[in-house]
């Protein structure tokens, strides 16, 4: 498959953040990387578009941390 171009790796981007992104929950960010994978019949029809996703630490079982410069 041919490389995508930067107009349809924007039309991705945009796609993802339309159908999938939540304020302060799920973020896209305008350089996403893209991973063009095969579906299940091995045709070669969307792609993967990285994505942040916001985690509490309470959700994560952390209820003690120390506030320091380290992350």
């Amino acid at each position: 498959m041919r490389k995508l171009t930067e107009e349809e790796t924007k039309k991705i981007i945009d796609a993802a953040r339309r159908s999938y992104a939540m304020d302060s929950m799920i973020e896209i960010d305008s350089e996403a990387e893209l991973s063009i994978g095969e579906n299940a019949h091995g045709s070669v029809d969307g792609c993967y578009v990285q994505a942040w996703v916001w985690v509490n630490f309470e959700d994560a079982g952390i209820t003690e941390r120390k506030n320091d410069d380290n992350t």
